[in-house]
């Protein structure tokens, strides 16, 4: 394939090298004359390990070429992967300017060569209106639609500086988001050779990916961090305690609880992270990220009932589980019992059914905070879903149940379905409403 590389900067510069190495001719594109004439005679404007060797062996074979002509570029090739820079603007935002331009050059070089087909590949980092832009730009630059002449694809890297190239040979996965079927089939031509997971999704989807990895290992540096800070103002070894920490790949390291729902709740959670805080003033340590859980939790809960209100009114509602998790009749701390606390507080009738949930037979502490946060808990609760479904207009779900269940329930299209957890068999229903999807 006829690749021209838009952007010679890290990712740029490593995906001549790579693109090259896998015997495609790539054509490196860059307005700044020096790093063009450093990747013509194969060297590297970055420092990176391994790049020099293959880019001075892809120059040698006639794979790689440079330029700063825009329209030669795009003549000579099938295909244009963006790698220009993605600074922030100066409130924090994504500043496409690069991109931006980029594109509309390459779609006006497309549109005055006539080409049948040309597909864009942006890997430069940047939010899904930003790829909605640009594809717009593309559209009218060129004339055409996307799908005829010009083609889109949200194609993000994970590229790692100082182990970059290898990381473009293992990638964790491949992400490609393209706007048509041709476009789709060349990204199935890009890596032949390279074993990885590869997921085919929409621009919006695929743009979201990079920064959910990127803001997730943000977390991990500072959640390490701040566990460092606390066990040393106790006198502890951090890594003593996260070396075991890490050990856990079947809840800690792993897809467990990252999986966008309910907020969290129960007698362990809030209890221990209270704890933590607790020690940290006491310490004069500042958890700033372990304070913010408890704060974005109940922002969930908030938002959700608000959500509620503003849509459905004051209109009887159903609630499906009152536990923090299903199979268990534990409703300490559970979100959904703030959930109808606020309700009632703002006039809005709730019946409850959960199937294993009976007051007669809560004990303890359970019993204590189920009866202090909804006193007449008693009089909400009914063992009769269909009856609960048939007096509501609108229904929270928060317990799973089964096919069959769901299926007697009695649900209808005029019910509105608010999903906290999923569930597949009622997505069809025409008031069906997910939390996050």
């Amino acid at each position: 394939m006829r690749i021209s590389v838009f952007g010679l900067g890290y990712v740029g510069a490593v995906s001549c090298g790579c693109l090259g190495a896998l015997g495609h001719r790539v054509i490196g594109v860059d307005v700044v004359k020096d790093k063009v004439d450093r990747i013509g005679r194969g060297e590297s404007p970055i420092i990176e390990v391994g790049i020099d060797e293959i880019l001075q062996k892809a120059v040698k074979d006639k794979l790689l070429t440079s330029t700063t002509d825009v329209a030669g570029a795009v003549r000579d090739s099938d295909a244009a992967l963006v790698c220009v820079g993605t600074p922030s603007n100066p409130a924090g935002g994504v500043d496409s300017t690069y991109l931006e331009r980029v594109c509309r050059q390459i779609g006006e070089a497309v549109k005055a060569q006539n080409r049948d087909f040309y597909c864009v590949l942006s890997r430069s980092t940047s939010l899904p209106p930003v790829h909605q832009k640009l594809m717009q730009i593309l559209e009218e630059s060129t004339g055409s639609k996307l799908g005829d002449r010009i083609g889109y694809v949200c194609h993000p890297e994970f590229l790692r500086e100082g182990i970059a190239v290898h990381d473009f040979y293992h990638p964790p996965k491949i992400v490609f988001g393209p706007t048509d079927p041709k476009s789709a089939a060349l990204c199935r031509q890009l890596y032949p050779g390279i074993e990885a997971e590869s997921f085919y999704v929409s621009p919006e989807v695929a743009a979201m990916v990079k920064y959910a990895d990127n803001c997730f290992h943000a977390l991990k540096v500072t959640f390490g961090n701040e566990v460092g800070l606390i066990c040393k103002s106790l006198g502890i070894d951090s890594h003593a305690v996260m070396d075991i920490f890490c050990k856990d790949r079947k809840l800690n390291i792993s897809d467990k609880y990252l999986r966008p729902g309910n907020p969290f709740g129960g007698s362990c959670l809030p209890k221990d992270l209270r704890g933590i805080l607790d020690a940290s003033r006491v310490t004069a340590t500042p958890l700033p990220m372990h304070a913010g859980m408890l704060e974005s939790n109940r922002v969930q809960i908030d938002r959700l009932v608000k959500r509620i209100v503003a849509t459905s009114g004051r209109a009887p509602l159903g609630l499906v589980g009152l536990a923090f998790k299903e199979g268990t009749d534990d409703v300490r701390e559970s979100p959904m019992v703030y959930l109808v606390e606020q309700l009632l507080g703002k006039g809005v009738p709730v019946r409850i059914y959960d199937e294993h949930l009976a007051v007669q037979r809560l004990v303890g502490s359970n019993k204590s905070f189920a009866l202090e946060s909804i006193p007449h808990l008693a009089e909400l609760l009914s063992n009769d879903l269909a009856a609960i479904v048939k007096g509501s207009k609108s229904l929270v779900i928060n317990h799973r149940l089964d096919a069959k269940r769901w299926a007697a329930a009695g649900l209808t299209g005029d019910h509105r379905v608010i999903d906290l957890v999923n569930i597949p068999e009622l997505r069809s229903l025409a008031g069906y409403d997910g939390l996050y999807w």
